[in-house]
C-alpha cells in the first residue's frame, strides 16, 4: 500500500551555525522525523505560516496522517486563560494552524497522534482547557525535573482503551518534559493514562477513529513502547490512505 505521508508542523526558532548567528529557522527535533520513518511513515514538514492556515484543505489532501509534536506552550487566550508567568512566548500562527489541521483531519477521520504539546493542541482544538503550570498544584519534578532534559516516570494505562491495545503492559516508564497538562477534556476525549499523582498522561477519542494524544515523548524512548505507538499511528495512516484510494 506504500508509505503514508505524515504531516507535522514545524516550530520557528533562532538557530546559529558557524558565523551565522540567531537566524530564524523552521525547525523540528530530528528524533520526530526519525521515529516516523522507523515506524514506516514519511514525514512531511510544514512551516507555521498563515498561508497554510488558509489552505488547510490542500495540506490535508497531501497527507495521510497528522502528527502533533511537542514544543512551546499554546497561547492561553485560545482557551480563555490568562498567560501564566512560567509560559513560553507563544507562536500564535503555529497554534492556529495545528488547531485548524485537527478540525480538518477529524472531519475526514484522518488519523491524529499528538506528543506532549500535541496532546494539549488536540485537547484545546476540541474545546478543552489546560492546567498552565503543574508546579502550582503538585510536585513538578517527575514531569520536568530540569528544563532541557527529559525526566522518566511511570504511567498507568486504562485497561480496554485503544492505548492499552498498543501498550498492553499496563504500566511503563516514559520520557517526560512538560509543565502544563490537560485540565478540562475536550469534546469526545476520554483519559486513558495517568501519572501516579493523577495527572492525565494520555487521552483518546471515544469513537473508532485513531485520534490519540500522549503527554510524553515516545520519539525519545522508542523501546519498549514508543515505537509500537508510532507504528500503530502510521499503520492507521496507511489504512486511511488505502481506504481513500478504494
Amino acid at each position: 500500500m506504500g508509505t503514508p505521508l505524515i504531516g507535522i508542523v514545524a516550530d520557528r526558532k533562532k538557530t546559529s551555525s558557524g558565523a551565522w548567528v540567531d537566524i530564524e529557522a523552521d525547525t523540528l527535533p530530528h528524533t520526530y522525523a526519525r521515529a516516523i520513518e522507523r515506524a514506516g511513515g514519511a514525514p512531511l514538514l510544514i512551516p507555521a505560516l498563515a498561508v497554510h492556515s488558509d489552505g488547510v484543505r490542500r495540506l490535508l489532501d497531501a497527507i495521510d496522517g497528522l502528527f502533533l509534536p511537542g514544543g512551546r506552550d499554546l497561547d492561553a487566550t485560545l482557551y480563555g486563560g490568562r498567560p501564566h508567568a512560567e509560559n513560553d512566548p507563544p507562536l500564535r500562527v503555529r497554534d492556529e494552524l495545528e488547531i485548524a489541521l485537527v478540525h480538518g483531519a477529524r472531519a475526514r477521520r484522518m488519523p491524529i497522534f499528538g506528543a506532549c504539546r500535541g496532546l494539549q493542541v488536540l485537547n484545546v482544538a476540541l474545546g478543552g482547557t489546560l492546567e498552565q503550570h503543574l508546579g502550582d498544584h503538585l510536585d513538578l519534578t517527575p514531569h520536568r525535573a530540569e528544563v532541557g532534559t527529559f525526566t522518566s516516570h511511570r504511567v498507568r494505562v486504562t485497561p480496554g482503551s485503544r492505548l492499552a491495545g498498543v501498550a498492553p503492559s499496563g504500566s511503563f516508564a516514559i520520557a517526560s518534559h512538560h509543565h502544563q497538562s490537560v485540565r478540562e477534556l475536550g469534546a469526545g476525549l476520554i483519559p486513558v493514562a495517568h501519572a501516579e499523582d493523577g495527572t492525565v498522561e494520555a487521552a483518546e477519542t471515544s469513537d473508532d477513529s485513531f485520534c490519540l494524544g500522549v503527554q510524553w515523548h515516545p520519539e525519545e524512548l522508542l523501546e519498549p513502547d514508543g515505537l509500537a505507538l508510532m507504528r500503530s499511528f502510521v499503520d492507521a495512516a496507511r489504512a486511511h490512505a488505502f481506504a481513500e484510494e478504494v
